[in-house]
């Protein structure tokens, strides 16, 4: 049997984009499945819905934000056309002058972006309203991110009632347990499916709108996945897998095409 060795490229994005879709349809099941209970027994409540519903919101959001950075990261390797120098200087802050593009910000990466990488564009045009309700929404989930990244305890207001049986109920509703913008909780034990279809429905306005851009570049980039050749076909009977697998590199060229 012949064998020939390959390269096997597939982008970090795509999987994390594929987790991110699994995992809110999972939130979605969930939630479903926890408001079709009756609400007039909480007693019998399955509280196993309620913990893998906020686990699978939880990965949702994660891979969501995580995704894009990947995305941004790869698309901004693979078709910037620009430096940072070809931006006018009255656009950019302290820390974007200072440092490399690589280690930006990721919404200034993501904001920058069209700009970078397309060379029919003179700036300052840009692709995003950095001013705009879904923008700032963008922001704030990465910087939710960061914050559940680099988490330290913080106190979080309630208001407790005590009952007789020495039980007590907790209530958390008040604005200073929330993010402004997108109204999430910022006790990250709290995410449920409200969490991720905010984030989810964000995140897909950011990457569908890079899509659109980057079409116009390479409409495969996408979900493209690639294998390159790296090796001669090896004909020989005797070798077997398990030598090709072990010495590898004896039958690999590096030339070929």
């Amino acid at each position: 049997m012949p064998w020939q060795f390959a390269k096997f490229i597939r982008r970090p994005f795509q999987s994390l984009f594929y987790s991110m879709e699994y995992y809110y349809k999972e939130a979605t099941e969930l939630y479903k499945k926890i408001h079709e209970q009756d609400a007039s027994r909480p007693q019998d409540f399955d509280q196993d819905l309620f913990m893998k519903e906020k686990s699978a919101s939880r990965a949702s959001f994660i891979m969501g934000v995580a995704g894009i950075e990947a995305f941004t990261n790869n698309v901004l390797r693979d078709f910037s056309v620009r430096t940072k120098d070809d931006l006018p200087k009255n656009l950019l802050n302290k820390k974007q002058i200072e440092n490399p593009i690589n280690y930006w910000r990721l919404v200034d990466k993501v904001y920058f972006l069209p700009t970078l990488c397309n060379p029919q564009l003179e700036p300052p045009p840009f692709y995003f309203q950095e001013n705009s309700k879904e923008f700032k929404l963008f922001k704030e989930l990465v910087e939710i991110r960061n914050s559940i990244m680099h988490g330290r305890p913080e106190p979080f207001l309630v208001l407790v009632k005590l009952k007789p049986d020495r039980f007590h109920e907790l209530t958390a509703d008040f604005p200073d347990n929330l993010w402004p913008i997108s109204r999430v909780p910022k006790d990250f034990s709290s995410f449920n499916y409200e969490c991720a279809k905010t984030a989810y429905e964000n995140i897909i306005w950011v990457r569908d709108s890079l899509v659109t851009f980057l079409e116009k570049v390479d409409e495969k980039y996408m979900m493209e996945e690639k294998i390159e050749l790296i090796s001669p076909v090896i004909n020989d009977n005797n070798v077997s897998k398990e030598e090709l697998l072990k010495n590898s590199g004896k039958y690999i060229n590096t030339t070929i095409k």
